[in-house]
């Protein structure tokens, strides 16, 4: 892929990946609030997860990939409820729209965090990741299951090794091929 960075550069950039010989077109966007980060945040043409579905068409050739996470642990959970109801209806939508859209949801790591711990602990997260699997399980979305493949290969870190990563990959693409 040719990546482009249409609006500027850094991490809070949207990215834009195509390969014309293959026909293929990745575009990569950070969630909108909330993004917990230290650094300066752009939130140029911000828009929810479930706006962004509501402007996706849908094909049998269109694969959307969510990964809804570990920034969402600080927050109230009624929240944090709302947001994946959301997220749900909007892909209910997308499937009137075209059923033979894929849509695969990567789960966030376990992964102890040192800092806050009573806001950012594993245990905020495995009960978000116990919701999100309730509230996602009557569609028909494929799972990438961060959560229990991180236990598995016994991670403690946020962020895993490239190995892991590679085996989540691999895992997303069973989905896609």
């Amino acid at each position: 892929l040719t990546v482009f960075s249409p609006y500027g550069d850094g991490w809070a950039s949207q990215l834009l990946g195509i390969d014309l010989k293959r026909n293929i077109m990745v575009r990569w966007k950070r969630h909108t609030r909330p993004f917990l980060s230290g650094s300066y945040q752009s939130f140029r043409e911000e828009r929810t997860i479930p706006r962004e579905i509501d402007l996706i068409g849908g094909h049998k050739n269109t694969v959307i990939v969510l990964n809804i996470g570990v920034h969402f642990r600080p927050h109230p959970l009624h929240l944090y409820i709302r947001r994946i109801i959301n997220i749900q209806r909007a892909l209910k939508r997308l499937f009137l729209r075209s059923p033979e859209t894929k849509v695969i949801i990567k789960t966030e790591h376990s992964g102890e965090n040192e800092k806050a711990f009573e806001l950012n602990s594993s245990f905020h997260g495995y009960v978000q990741y116990l919701i999100m699997e309730q509230i996602f399980k009557d569609l028909n979305v494929g799972f990438v299951n961060a959560w229990d493949m991180t236990n598995a290969f016994n991670s403690n870190i946020i962020h895993p090794p490239n190995t892991y990563i590679q085996h989540e990959v691999d895992m997303l693409m069973t989905y896609i091929c």
